[in-house]
């Protein structure tokens, strides 16, 4: 097995169980048990899963520069204006 990396963020932590977005695609639920301690909603982590058909290690951390950078971009996408200008009123022109 060669090695798998991955990019979760955590979305959400509830009894136990994160449900962290992988690779920006799916949604996954995971026991925080395999979390880095201290882990938040909104952090980024960087996964690798490897091993063989005998053992398999999988490791998880904490990416600071990536969680900062994503709250920066959330941050940025919430204070801009949302579609267009509100409805001036009047006739509708076709």
């Amino acid at each position: 097995m060669t090695d798998e990396r991955h990019r979760w963020i955590l979305d959400s932590i509830e009894e136990g169980v994160a449900a962290v977005e992988e690779d920006g695609a799916s949604l996954r639920h995971v026991s925080v048990w395999f979390l880095p301690g201290g882990v938040r909603e909104g952090d980024v982590l960087r996964v690798t899963r490897a091993g063989d058909e005998k053992r398999v290690s999988f490791h998880a951390e904490i990416d600071r520069e990536a969680t900062a950078e994503a709250l920066r971009r959330s941050t940025e996408q919430v204070s801009r204006p949302a579609g267009p200008l509100p409805d001036p009123g009047g006739d509708i022109v076709l």
